[in-house]
């Protein structure tokens, strides 16, 4: 016995024998054969109770009809092509993410596919949100589908374009720095003051291409992107004087002029200290300034950046909030022999 609504098989409703007939007689004993398996078959009861039990599984009698089936089909057939259509587009629009390219306007583009594609499964499935009860609700359930479908879709795409921007601009930001790192021999300070405009032009670009991306239906906005990109900015001006690129640079600064010929001169020892520190109080990261003093061969620079709170500061912490106060002494020598 099968269960309804469970997957049988052909053999497990039919008893299957094949005859060879060749004759009236055989014709005859064939017929007689399959009357006598009818008759000795055990039935609960006939075709038609049978079909009864199965319409009594939907909760009106208009649901069993042939309109309702067709209903329910059309709603499969739309939700299929509509997700192939929408799914097609989407895999475009990931082909070039991945190549590390951004879609043009797709906050705009991202904005009608949704649109196109739910307007027209309504009107395809029109006909079902009229029938109520359960084709009607099934209606709604695959509408919610395609809908999530593509919904979800969307948002991963739009978070691998901001980190894409968000690569590209930093890149490009650190080279700039270092293009501007060491010349004239300037002091930390007036490196961040001269480069100060160039931090903020850094962030207008990042917030001009991302509002391309923005989908307003989808809740997808530009805020909380530009706001971490401003703190990546920060921090990148910040510690970039102390990177690797930075000190690289430095080096082979030092040992080009090294390499040149002195003319010869007194011997000297001179001694410098430079003293960096960081303030950073509770907050998340909207409040930031430094300052700083020169006196010879000594410095002195007080940053202030209330980031303490701010969950990227913490996990940099290994999920500990970062230390107050911290002060970086350092010592130069200039030995001239």
């Amino acid at each position: 016995k099968t269960e309804l609504g469970s997957e049988a098989d052909f053999e497990d409703l039919y008893a299957l024998s094949v005859e060879n007939v060749a004759s009236e007689a055989d014709a005859q004993r064939v017929m007689e054969t399959a009357s006598d398996a009818a008759s000795q078959t055990e039935m609960k009861s006939n075709i038609s109770s049978t079909i009864a039990d199965v319409y009594s599984q939907s909760s009106t009698a208009s649901e069993a009809s042939p309109s309702a089936t067709a209903a329910i089909l059309a709603t499969d057939d739309s939700f299929t092509r509509h997700h192939r259509a929408a799914r097609a587009k989407l895999f475009a629009w990931k082909s070039r993410t991945g190549r590390n390219l951004t879609v043009d306007s797709f906050g705009t583009v991202a904005a009608q596919l949704m649109k196109r594609s739910m307007e027209l499964f309504d009107r395809d499935t029109i006909s079902a949100a009229g029938i109520p009860g359960v084709v009607a609700s099934y209606r709604l359930e695959v509408r919610s589908k395609l809908q999530g479908r593509i919904d979800s879709a969307i948002r991963e795409l739009f978070q691998l374009q901001v980190e894409i921007l968000e690569k590209s601009v930093l890149k490009k930001f650190n080279s700039m720095l270092l293009r501007k790192h060491g010349k004239d021999n300037e002091g930390k300070e007036q490196f961040y003051n001269d480069n100060d405009a160039a931090l903020r032009t850094a962030a207008f670009a990042f917030e001009t291409s991302v509002t391309d991306l923005e989908v307003p239906s989808l809740s997808l906005t530009k805020a909380k992107a530009v706001q971490e990109m401003s703190n990546k900015l920060n921090t990148a001006l910040l510690t970039f004087p102390d990177s690797p690129a930075a000190r690289l640079k430095d080096m082979n600064k030092v040992n080009k002029a090294v390499n040149k010929k002195k003319q010869p001169t007194e011997r000297s020892l001179d001694f410098g200290l430079d003293l960096v520190a960081m303030i950073r109080p509770d907050g998340f990261g909207n409040l930031q300034g430094f300052g700083g003093y020169q006196l010879g061969g000594n410095s002195i620079i007080v940053g202030v950046h209330n980031d303490a709170d701010s969950p990227d500061v913490i996990s940099q912490f290994g999920g500990k909030r970062p230390p107050f106060l911290r002060v970086q002494p350092k010592l130069k020598v200039d030995i001239e022999l």
